[in-house]
């Protein structure tokens, strides 16, 4: 087998990138890639491997580098337990002193994706840690995040590991008889309707558009502030998503809507919806949370999520890993909580297994909406 790593896509051979790929793999195609690269040149570095067997491509592979500190770590360290140790101290200490480079396999903003695509039956499991040596070999990454998507392959490399607990993706599923809102609304207990009703009625003065090429131009600036607010709220985030990638997203793909909530012609709040496979995808938002408590912005997004998830006939929405017990109250449930973390070196995984150890999510209650549930 020869592994090929480039470092920008423009040096990519596009035939051979594009040979295993289908209408279905919208995240890893040509076009989405060069936009998030091109937006991106400040935040993260990106990483495309071409796998083939003699003159035959088998298979393609994509990470992210970018660089990680004690800074982007200390509000994460330790959620799972607040209670106060010399050890722990000393733990918490150490991790803000790091600051290294760190490679992820696959794409930091959709971190719940497959990152490859692979001919199997021209390949085996002994890609993943070949995969491993290149990106540490080749590049200034000190240590590789695995997503969990990848965890069949990890016994393979199982000591050079460690495995971490991180925020699961929040999904729902939406069943095939659901045929309109009110579907949702009957499966709903009456707790949680009359939830709805107060809902519906304080963001009542609020106003919904779909937001076209230009007015995503005009509302640029305003929708990277709206951003900001979500993003610097959230414990820990590998990099800054680049909200102008839905203007170019909308250009080459029809199933991405940029919806805009205005109040008295001020936008404050605006979600993104991008369909593929019959799975939506709303991980972006941005709110201004001067207006979020008396106007019920968030609430209302997520219940027009699932609406338009319905309307569209899709299967499944993932709204991503933050604000999990928040989304649960809507009907959003955990999927895979965790990653790992590899280093070509065994002892160096022992050392820093202590401070991994720390990295926990914040406690949170599971709830649970539906009454049949």
């Amino acid at each position: 087998m020869e592994y090929v790593l480039y470092k920008r896509f423009i040096d990519v051979p596009k035939s051979d990138w594009n040979k295993l790929l289908d209408d279905q793999d919208f995240f890893i195609s040509s076009s989405c890639l060069e936009i998030l690269e091109a937006e991106h040149e400040n935040e993260i570095e990106p990483l495309y491997i071409i796998i083939k067997d003699k003159a035959t491509v088998v298979g393609i592979f994509y990470a992210h580098l970018f660089l990680i500190n004690g800074n982007k770590l200390k509000e994460y360290i330790n959620n799972g337990n607040s209670s106060f140790s010399i050890l722990n101290e000393i733990k918490k200490c150490l991790a803000n002193q790091l600051n290294v480079k760190v490679g992820f396999l696959g794409n930091v903003f959709l971190s719940n994706e497959e990152s490859c695509k692979l001919n199997i039956s021209a390949i085996t499991q002994v890609h993943l840690p070949k995969i491993l040596e290149l990106i540490t070999t080749e590049t200034e990454a000190r240590f590789v995040l695995i997503p969990e998507t990848y965890e069949d392959s990890v016994p393979l490399i199982k000591s050079y590991t460690k495995k971490i607990f991180i925020e699961p993706d929040m999904q729902m599923f939406i069943p095939n008889t659901w045929n309109s809102f009110d579907n949702y609304l009957d499966a709903i207990s009456s707790k949680y309707k009359k939830r709805y009703r107060k809902i519906i009625k304080k963001s009542s003065d609020l106003e919904k558009r779909n937001l076209s090429h230009s007015d995503l131009k005009r509302e640029s600036n305003a929708m990277k502030r709206l951003f900001d607010n979500v993003f610097y709220k959230s414990k820990f985030n590998a990099a800054k998503f680049n909200t102008d990638v839905f203007y170019d997203l909308k250009l080459v793909k029809e199933n991405v809507s940029i919806f805009g909530y205005y109040l008295d012609d001020k936008l404050v709040g605006f979600t993104s919806e991008i369909s593929s496979n019959s799975v939506l995808y709303s991980h972006f938002v941005g709110i201004d949370y001067k207006y979020n408590s008396d106007y019920e912005i968030y609430n209302r997004m997520l219940y027009e999520q699932i609406k338009f998830a319905i309307d569209n006939k899709l299967k499944l929405i993932k709204f991503g890993r933050t604000a999990s017990e928040f989304k649960s109250t809507i009907g959003a449930f955990p999927y895979k909580g965790y990653g790992y973390i590899y280093h070509p070196s065994k002892a160096v995984i022992k050392t820093v297994s202590p401070i991994l150890s720390l990295l926990k999510p914040k406690d949170w209650t599971q709830r649970n909406p539906f009454k049949s549930l």
